[in-house]
């Protein structure tokens, strides 16, 4: 996508989140920034703990305080900084002009309401429909969604549905109010792999068809290749790689990237073992000297276990952290003022 000459729909700058815990403060977010353009499709990847799912979150104003804490950046919607504004102000931003599909539909729906009520809910509260229109609404979005006989879906529980269509209620809840940007959390965990691929279909389709602007959150690079234009990898809290999609898949230049490709399973003849990156990921309480990935590292130097690299320009539209790709002052950007455009 030629973002050169767009307007950011949406900015998160230098975004540091901490949580208080009994064992120490969690970084769980550091220096995070990024920019999302209207109608593009942006992969967030890492491992569990790297902080994506926190960072989406903040987006929507619902980390909790305490323990989790905003420490420091701003998140500028129509460059507007959501932080500053009231909970008041974020009921008719959240829901409404920025929507999410949680990861867990299983848990997420309220079970003593029928589906239909509580995707009027939202029509109700930000464009002032009365319930029977609300609910009239509730139903043709359940039919846009792929809900077969949605007259009479409209009026189920939650548990009358099977996982595939708990997550189509979800993600029509999220789409009722026609938001600009849609997060989607791992919307396929836990669905057998038709429906997964259903699902994604109907959001690309959403994608296409609405101009919405979608965040996936997944650790799933198969889904990445699927959905995204563009994708962030990150790693304890911060963004070490970024690149359009198709370019991260044919050559990752960090080595956590790589790492993360070659573990997926390939289909072929020959029968191998699994590629792994050796190790975990490092307790989120302890601070480590230089680069947070150096211990799983197959390449780490000695520079990297002493100083933390900054973010280095590769090529127009691909940045790493690493010092494998050390380059002049001009290509150098201060990690607590990094940009991804």
């Amino acid at each position: 996508m030629d973002s050169a000459n767009r307007e950011p729909l949406l900015q998160v700058k230098d975004l540091s989140i901490d949580f208080h815990t009994a064992e120490g403060v969690v970084h769980a977010v550091n220096h995070l920034s990024f920019d999302l353009y209207p109608g593009e499709t942006l992969g967030i990847v890492g491992e569990s703990g790297s902080g994506k799912s926190v960072s989406s979150l903040a987006v929507m104003r619902l980390i909790p305080d305490p323990p989790g804490k905003i420490v420091s950046g701003q998140i500028l919607f129509h460059g507007k900084d959501l932080l500053k504004y009231s909970e008041k102000e974020m009921l008719k931003i959240r829901g409404n002009l920025i929507s999410m599909i949680f990861q867990e539909p299983m848990t997420s729906l309220n079970p003593i309401l029928t589906c239909g009520s509580q995707i009027a809910e939202s029509l109700m509260l930000h464009k002032g429909m009365k319930k029977k229109e609300a609910m009239k609404a509730a139903e043709q979005l359940m039919r846009d969604v792929g809900i077969a006989n949605a007259e009479k879906r409209v009026n189920e529980y939650p548990h009358q549905m099977s996982g595939g269509m708990k997550q189509r209620v979800m993600i029509a809840m999220a789409l009722a109010c026609e938001p600009e940007i849609l997060f989607c959390d791992e919307p396929t965990t836990a669905l057998d792999v038709t429906i997964q691929a259903q699902i994604l279909d109907l959001i690309k389709k959403l994608n296409k068809e609405r101009n919405t602007s979608i965040i996936m959150i997944t650790h799933d690079f198969g889904v990445v290749s699927e959905i995204c234009e563009r994708v962030l990898v990150m790693y304890t809290g911060r963004i070490f790689e970024e690149a359009p999609s198709q370019k991260i898949f044919k050559m990752p230049k960090h080595p956590y990237t790589a790492g993360l490709i070659d573990s997926i399973p390939q289909i072929s003849d020959v029968r191998e073992a699994l590629s792994t990156i050796e190790g975990t990921v490092p307790n989120p309480t302890e601070k480590l000297e230089g680069c947070s990935f150096w211990p799983r590292c197959s390449r780490a130097m000695d520079i990297c276990k002493k100083e933390d690299p900054s973010v280095k320009i590769i090529e127009e539209g691909r940045r790493v952290r690493c010092w494998l790709y050390e380059g002049s002052a001009e290509d150098t950007i201060n990690p607590d003022e990094e940009s991804v455009e």
